[in-house]
């Protein structure tokens, strides 16, 4: 099936620009394009070496061997080779260690994120260029089209997103994908036009991988309408549909939400009276997230019972995606993090400020040590040391159920001679602190 009609012709340099434009990447000093050395990515490198060329840009080339074929590392030294005789400078990471025997190329994708991303972080660039091309989206659609995704799901992939690793804002690396809206064949077409070759992967043949299965179906199929132009125009609807549901989620987390500096949430207890089931469902799973510190709120039929089991007035709590839900003496919601789901132990290193449990940055300035929860056996040893705190401490809380529930999901700092500090929002009064503190916020 041709992809954008007969007469197929090569991507120009000019194009590239327009597609560059509304990026907005403003003007960095580096930026890194990820190259598997596939037909895509290659002219994506290519494009992108005339472009950095022309804005006085440095750029970057990095290949990731994830060890799954007998061929890859072979490959990524062809690749080095290509784009070395361009001057575009290349490194390969490889992905050490025993490799998956199933979901395989969804682990493969978050090995090469993470990969990537503390590569990113070690040359100081937070710009990443992706060769996705609007094949990509199409089969993206269809996929979870199968596996039942809902709206957000089915949104196309967005031109500019964040890296999906885990960090904080501030540490956020961008992923830029200029090719969405050019079709593979113009991509493969440029490559021939500039007589550069390209690496073909068999695991592309393979249909063992649900995405080549859903390939040679687009390929093959004699349905009108079921075709990349079609369905990529869809999910761009979709992500239309996306943007207002997620407005509409903000307004009423404004409205309806209370997030404490200590990590827990207050939900309005009439919040399901106020808004569309819709959207009280997102309240919810976005409120799962931000206190768990998760990427994902579980699965929908769970968040569908909270949701369900929050409307009765007998409800005696619920435990979902690590967080207990419950409900207060004013009947308030209540969503606090279960302390026996962190496992989360971060030694302090040169950078002094990290992420802690996904939830809080900490920053440790001189200290050294390690950060962990103020687990009850943390608590009792620090109230032996110093009783008079227990009293700084517990004037935070009107209610004792939500106070032993949240000081264990907590960071303290034990430094390395078994010193234990606490975090600065523990104590109203600052000129009062007689224990060591240090600075964390609650990142919602």
């Amino acid at each position: 099936m041709q992809l954008d009609g007969g007469n197929i012709l090569p991507l120009s340099g000019d194009e590239f620009h327009d597609l560059m434009m509304p990026l907005e990447i403003g003007e960095p000093k580096n930026i890194a394009v990820a190259v598997s050395g596939g037909g895509d990515s290659m002219a994506l490198a290519l494009l992108l070496h005339q472009w950095c060329l022309n804005n006085h840009v440095k750029l970057h080339a990095v290949t990731v061997d994830h060890g799954l074929r007998k061929a890859s590392k072979q490959e990524a030294k062809d690749v080095s080779k290509w784009l070395e005789k361009l001057n575009i400078h290349h490194e390969i990471l490889s992905w050490i260690g025993e490799k998956p025997t199933s979901n395989i190329q969804d682990k493969a994708r978050k090995a090469r994120y993470d990969l990537i991303s503390k590569w990113c972080k070690s040359k100081e660039i937070d710009h990443v260029f992706v060769a996705h091309h609007k094949d990509d989206q199409a089969e993206t659609f269809l996929i979870r089209l199968f596996r039942g995704s809902g709206v957000d799901g089915l949104s196309a992939m967005e031109k500019v997103s964040r890296l999906p690793v885990e960090g904080y804002e501030k540490d956020a690396i961008k992923i830029y994908r200029p090719l969405l809206s050019i079709g593979k064949e113009r991509l493969l077409k440029t490559l021939e036009e500039m007589g550069q070759t390209w690496v073909t992967d068999p695991s592309n043949e393979n249909e063992a991988f649900t995405r080549i299965k859903i390939r040679k179906l687009l390929n093959d199929t004699q349905i009108e309408g079921l075709d990349r132009e079609r369905l990529t125009a869809t999910a761009t609807k979709m992500s239309r549909v996306k943007s207002l549901l997620d407005q509409l989620t903000d307004h009423a987390e404004s409205e309806l939400v209370n997030y404490h500096p200590l990590g827990y949430a207050e939900l309005s207890r009439n919040f399901s009276q106020n808004l569309h089931e819709e959207i009280a469902l997102r309240l919810l799973s976005r409120l799962l997230k931000k206190v768990s510190g998760a990427k994902h709120p579980g699965r929908y039929q769970k968040l569908f019972t909270l949701f369900e089991n929050l409307k009765q007035v007998d409800f005696s709590g619920q435990t979902l995606c690590g967080v207990i839900v419950y409900k207060n003496e004013k009947e308030q919601i209540i969503f606090v993090r279960e302390a026996v789901s962190i496992n989360d132990e971060k030694i302090i290193t040169d950078k002094k400020q990290l992420l802690w449990d996904n939830r809080f940055i900490v920053n440790s300035k001189e200290t050294s040590g390690k950060v962990i929860a103020f687990s009850n056996e943390m608590k009792a040893t620090l109230f032996e040391q110093h009783p008079e705190v227990k009293g700084d401490i517990y004037k935070n809380f009107e209610s004792h159920v939500l106070r032993d529930k949240l000081l264990q999901t907590l960071p303290i700092i034990l430094t390395n001679d078994e010193k234990i500090i606490l975090p600065n929002f523990l104590f109203a009064d600052k000129n009062q602190i007689q224990v060591g503190v240090f600075s964390a916020s609650f990142q919602h």
